[in-house]
Order: structure tokens, then C-alpha cells, then sequence
């Protein structure tokens, strides 16, 4: 058995290797370090047996939690590497550009003949990340399921900072713009943000992880701006959890 962990800031994300296949589970972060994480006579102990782990399991883990669980034995991997890997298996190409856009970060790692060529992250701003999309769907009062539709009459919005962003949302909509026209823009000002990223790599062959890659019209627009058919991978969400498990 082994078990690839990752530990975001927003959810973790867990893959569990057997036999029988690879079974995926996601836990909200508090609630997995609240029920999960236990502290013992000074020694960090994390309690995997709900997802079907065995004592003596192999654990690979990554995230922004992934320091933690050195201290329960686990193997400790860089997000990079499990994210690369993660892509390097699911599609089984040689030369591609990767882009996960996390819920804290954005990362684009491009691989050249099976191995990590080079990588750029953006984790300076929480403007085109997981946590600002679900603020502003707070703010505008929808789901993001509803977000990941709206392509049309995108509005323009010019703030390059996740706080300034939102208060520019309230703006807009005090202004009577409409929320698909709103939403919209949010999507295009994240995939222009996203864009610098992936110009510098010069290969068509792009794929898409983490948890806004769901959000097809962020992919509309990116593969627009790229002029590229953006690839999202299966299970975006979990791309880190399944590379941890094969290292």
C-alpha cells in the first residue's frame, strides 16, 4: 500500500494505491487538522486508518503541510515534483506545459523530454487562485459551478490585488453591470494574469491541474489567450496526491 498526500491550503487531498487501483479522498484543511492530527507526548501523529491506511504504509507527501508529516514518517516531496509527476503519468507525454492553479498559488512547470525543464510560480498574490474565486462568488452571491459558465461580455477589471479585486466586484456591481458580465471578467483577468506564465515556453501541448482547472471558462479564456486547446486533466483536483504515489 502507499499513500500520497496533499496537504493544501484550502482542502487536502489524499490518493490511496492498492491492488485494487487508486481510491481518491478530500478533507477540508481545518477539519482534517483538527480531527486528523493528533499530539502526543511531544510527537505529531496522524490517524490515516479512516481512508484505509495500514500501519506501516508507505506516505509521500507534498503541500503546504507536507514539513508535518516528516514527522510521521512520511517521505517529503516538493509541490513541483509531485505535480510534474502527477502529469508525467496521467498522459504519458514527453514535452508539455503543465499549469495548477492551486488555492493559495499558481504554478507552470514545463517538461522536456520527460524531466522538469524549468518552472515559474505565483504565489505572491491571491488574485488568481482558488481563494479569490470563492470570495468573489461570496460577494456576488453564486456558486462556482455558476462562476465556470460565464464567457460572455467579459467587464473589465484592472486590479492586480486580490483585496482591491473584490472591492472592484462591489464596484461593479453597484454600478447595475450584471453578475455574468462580472463573473466573466473575473475569469478573463485571472487567465490574463495566468498567461504571462505560460508565454515564455514556447510548446502548444498544455495541461491544466489543481482545482480551478475545473473551472472551464478560466480554460476557455487561457486556451484563447495561448492558442492552445488546454488539456484538463482527469482528477485535477488530486494531480499532487497521485504523483506522491508514484515516487
Amino acid at each position: 500500500m502507499k499513500i500520497g498526500i496533499d496537504l493544501g491550503s484550502r482542502f487536502v487531498k489524499i490518493a490511496v494505491k492498492t491492488n485494487d487501483g487508486v481510491e481518491f479522498f478530500r478533507e477540508d484543511t481545518v477539519f482534517f487538522y483538527k480531527n486528523m492530527v493528533k499530539r502526543e507526548n511531544g510527537e505529531v501523529i496522524i490517524d490515516l486508518s479512516s481512508y484505509g491506511a495500514e500501519a506501516g504504509a508507505d506516505i509521500v507527501a507534498t503541500g503546504y503541510g507536507r514539513n508535518m508529516m516528516s514527522f510521521a514518517n512520511a517521505n517529503v516531496i516538493s509541490e513541483i515534483k509531485a505535480h510534474y509527476k502527477g502529469a508525467l503519468i496521467a498522459t504519458k507525454e514527453e514535452e508539455f506545459i503543465l499549469v495548477d492553479i492551486g488555492g493559495q498559488d499558481s504554478k507552470v512547470v514545463y517538461v522536456r523530454d520527460g524531466y522538469i525543464e524549468d518552472f515559474v510560480m505565483n504565489d505572491k498574490c491571491a488574485a488568481s487562485t482558488g481563494r479569490f474565486l470563492e470570495n468573489a462568488c461570496r460577494i456576488m452571491d453564486i456558486e462556482l459551478s455558476d462562476l465556470s459558465t460565464m464567457t460572455k461580455d467579459p467587464v473589465k477589471l484592472s486590479a492586480t490585488c486580490a483585496i482591491f479585486s473584490e472591492s472592484e466586484i462591489v464596484g461593479k456591481i453597484a454600478e447595475g453591470i450584471s453578475i455574468e458580465k462580472i463573473g466573466a471578467g473575473i475569469n478573463e483577468s485571472i487567465s490574463r494574469r495566468l498567461f504571462p506564465l505560460i508565454r515564455k515556453y514556447r510548446n502548444k501541448k498544455i495541461f491544466a491541474a489543481g482545482g480551478v482547472a475545473s473551472n472551464s471558462a478560466i480554460i476557455h479564456f487561457l486556451s484563447k489567450m495561448s492558442d492552445s486547446d488546454i488539456q484538463v486533466l482527469s482528477n485535477p483536483q488530486f494531480n499532487g496526491c497521485f504523483g506522491c504515489i508514484h515516487y
